[in-house]
């Protein structure tokens, strides 16, 4: 992973909502799975899908998080290792 990379506020917006319709698919599909155990194929994936939820949940964390006067300037967002 590269670090100290640096976005505008225009494509950090992007992941954000990009982050947000992640995060909402995953937790919909994590209750409709589980809400179907009863057919086997479903109830294979769902270790998968839990892991998808944890790893979604700690990336909408991190955007929901992130404070703009942690960047270096109003003009660009620094992630540095904040990642």
């Amino acid at each position: 992973m590269e670090e100290g990379f640096v976005l505008n506020k225009k494509e950090f917006e992007f992941l954000k909502t990009l982050s947000e319709n992640i995060y909402n698919t995953i937790v919909v599909t994590d209750y409709f799975v589980s809400n179907q155990s009863n057919i086997e194929e479903l109830w294979n994936l769902s270790p998968i899908i839990k892991s998808l939820r944890k790893d979604s949940d700690k990336l909408s964390t991190f955007f929901v998080n992130y404070r703009t006067e942690d960047s270096i300037s109003t003009e660009s967002l620094s992630f540095g290792d904040k990642i």
